[in-house]
């Protein structure tokens, strides 16, 4: 099974295609395959592109145990040792990232803008944490065509509800003392594809506003009529956006 190791923690992770890389880039609560399984095993995207996922510390195949907590720093090392040393991309990655891991591959550009081609941002959070904490038995979870039970639903909405406004007291919070890192964002010469569902009870509108106006002005915005997760909400259509959006800065 393909693993990096970074100081002895070994990081699980996914390469299916061939062609120019895309590295997609999980959110909290989930793994590479709950929540990018329907691009990385797309056979059509995989015939075009190198598709490349890996799981996050704490979080899918890489966790180890029940409750993790790990620095964002070392997140953001184990995903340059991947695409620079364990897999030696020739070709500079596109980076997509949903949710906290928008935020995510905001921080690798600015650290090394050099290896970067793109970024599409998904859902995206403007700001990170210093520190991720990780619970190994919600990263792990798969979805499914099953209808949820009356009781799980309710305990979603509840968990939603509670993030939403969470995230927005984050976000006014972390406005004030992140100009510094909003400032770079808008520095950034890649092309930037941010993508935002206009029924996302996850996020709050706070979020998307916040990073859409430090966005550099070449960057492209797009709205889709769904919720947090629309990589596996409206995979046919992400995917048709994606493989433009993939295209053009490839070709």
């Amino acid at each position: 099974m393909p693993y990096i190791s970074n100081n002895g923690y070994r990081t699980y992770y996914y390469s299916k295609g061939q062609g120019k890389p895309i590295v997609f880039i999980h959110g909290y609560l989930g793994s590479a395959k709950s929540h990018w399984g329907d691009q990385i095993f797309n056979p059509s995207l995989q015939s075009q592109f190198q598709l490349i996922a890996p799981d996050l510390r704490g979080f899918g195949r890489s966790n180890t145990k029940i409750v993790e907590s790990h620095p964002t720093s070392k997140i953001i090392q184990d995903l340059r040792i991947l695409l620079t040393q364990e897999l030696q991309l020739i070709d500079k990655p596109i980076l997509v990232g949903y949710s906290v891991g928008a935020g995510l591959i905001l921080q690798y550009t600015l650290l090394w803008p050099e290896d970067v081609k793109g970024l599409l941002l998904l859902s995206p959070r403007p700001f990170i944490s210093e520190t991720t904490r990780a619970w190994s038995p919600l990263s792990k979870e798969k979805r499914s065509g099953k209808k949820k039970s009356s009781f799980s639903s309710k305990v979603w909405t509840i968990v939603k509800i509670l993030q939403n406004q969470m995230t927005f007291f984050d976000t006014k919070i972390k406005l004030r003392r992140s100009k510094d890192f909003l400032t770079k964002i808008s520095e950034i010469q890649q092309p930037i594809l941010l993508l935002y569902g206009n029924r996302d009870t996850v996020n709050p509108r706070i979020s998307f506003n916040v990073l859409r106006d430090y966005l550099p002005p070449h960057a492209k915005i797009g709205v889709f009529p769904a919720d947090h997760g629309i990589s596996h909400e409206h995979p046919r259509a992400f995917n048709k956006v994606l493989t433009e959006f993939c295209q053009s800065i490839f070709s």
